[in-house]
């Protein structure tokens, strides 16, 4: 009985963790908010106008973000967009954006 307690407060653990990761830089931060309340695609360049950093970094975050799977990159053309995916993970990122706005 501990032991299956202890799991499924260890897979809960985990879920916060991979949400604090995601959220601690303040630029995935903003990338996250940035997406969320857009409700639609959006570039590379209107993210990293709308945040003020390079365009470089900005596709580095969101290259972080893809590969924890809470965006999907579109490509349009030569441009690269992009919109929030619909799982857990993000449905949590997006609940913390929430409390934080």
């Amino acid at each position: 009985m501990i032991k299956s307690s202890y799991v499924s407060r260890g897979s809960s653990a985990e879920s916060a963790a991979s949400v604090l990761k995601i959220l601690s830089n303040k630029n995935r931060f903003a990338i996250m908010q940035t997406l969320l309340s857009a409700k639609r695609d959006v570039c590379v360049h209107e993210l990293a106008e709308a945040i003020g950093i390079s365009q470089s970094a900005t596709s580095h975050q969101l290259a972080y973000l893809e590969a924890r799977g809470v965006v999907r990159g579109v490509r349009m053309g030569k441009t690269m967009c992009y919109e929030p995916t619909d799982t857990p993970l993000t449905e949590k990122v997006a609940s913390v954006i929430l409390l934080n706005l």
